[in-house]
């Protein structure tokens, strides 16, 4: 191996700028930001709530849109769960 005769440089013409591959594809989304740990538990950010239910058991639930997450990933959620998300619950008026 000592007598090889490869030349580790690279000629400035063959370069190439970076390119964010999130943003080489319009239309892609980025992807959705990690959990927060709280107390060791993971905590993700509440975008807001779209809906409200009372299941039979008598409590209530919250539809919950996630930040930076796709609608897809909306999901129902005990309201006694949201104890971390204060702000957006008063914005919605559970009846």
């Amino acid at each position: 191996m000592a007598d090889d005769k490869i030349h580790n440089a690279f000629h400035v013409q063959l370069l190439k700028p970076y390119r964010d591959p999130n943003t080489v594809f319009s239309g892609r989304q980025p992807p959705p930001p990690p959990p927060v740990l709280i107390h060791d538990e993971p905590e993700y950010e509440v975008e807001s709530v779209l809906a409200h239910r009372r299941p039979k058991n008598g409590t209530v639930e919250l539809l919950i849109h996630w930040k930076g997450y796709d609608p897809s990933e909306e999901s129902w959620v005990s309201e006694s769960e949201m104890d971390h998300a204060r702000r957006p619950l008063r914005n919605y008026p559970v009846k």
